[in-house]
């Protein structure tokens, strides 16, 4: 009998950890390179994803169909959310939802407050920003060397990595919350110095990471390392 119990025990272990991380990644509001970024997901063996345009993916947030997944990835840049929408968005927040945050979704909703306190940082694009911050608009420089520096190697989304480069964004005078535990780094002189946080909104856990512009930084190993390690982590 201890025999059967343990043999159903290790099959059940097995199963679950053979079981696919089912991940949506929200895109819309900015353009990409579709086929490497399809690509770079395609390429993670532990997981499963299903890409969703704003703004069908908030309609899907209203509708709770946003539950069934592991993982949210918002790689978004949309502005138009609905109070229902907020309401539904804060609702995934206290139940638990874990969200991995990329790029330039630090620039989404520019006039919704809250989002920024959800995120843990925020990108004040002189375009769309409705009030001049106090120390001003955010900046941007495209197509340059960023150094990244790992903050707290020893936390789970820097695992297997050493300090690295990429050719990348960087986005420059940008906010980020005190509340916020920081991962990545950099002493790039456009750039805002934490580039990669951990944080917690209701009962969620939050990643943002800020790298991820384009195809240079979707096929750099360091980077599809970074962001699996993010899945892995926020799926557990």
């Amino acid at each position: 009998m201890k025999k059967v119990l343990f043999y159903t025990l290790l099959l059940a272990g097995l199963s679950g950890f053979s079981q696919k991380i089912e991940v949506l990644v929200v895109t819309g509001g900015h353009d990409f390179d579709r086929a490497a970024f399809a690509e770079l997901f395609d390429s993670m063996e532990q997981i499963t994803w299903d890409e969703l345009a704003q703004p069908q993916a908030n309609q899907l947030m209203l509708s709770g169909g946003m539950g069934t997944y592991d993982v949210l990835v918002f790689y978004d840049m949309f502005q138009e959310i609905s109070e229902e929408e907020k309401a539904a968005f804060r609702q995934l927040l206290q139940e638990g939802k874990p969200m991995l945050f990329l790029h330039h979704a630090l620039v989404s909703y520019q006039t919704w407050g809250e989002y920024e306190n959800i995120l843990g940082g925020r990108y004040y694009d002189s375009a769309r920003y409705k009030e001049i911050p106090e120390n001003g608009f955010s900046t941007y420089l495209h197509d340059t060397n960023i150094p990244i520096r790992l903050l707290v190697p020893e936390h789970p989304v820097s695992s297997g990595l050493t300090d690295f480069t990429l050719f990348d964004e960087v986005y420059g005078n940008t906010w980020v919350s005190p509340e916020v535990t920081p991962i990545l780094g950099t002493d790039h002189q456009e750039s805002t110095e934490i580039i990669g946080w951990e944080h917690t909104y209701g009962l969620s856990k939050i990643i943002y990471l800020q790298p991820g512009h384009g195809k240079t930084s979707y096929q750099n190993p360091n980077y599809r390392m970074l962001l699996y390690n993010a899945i892995i982590y926020l799926s557990k």
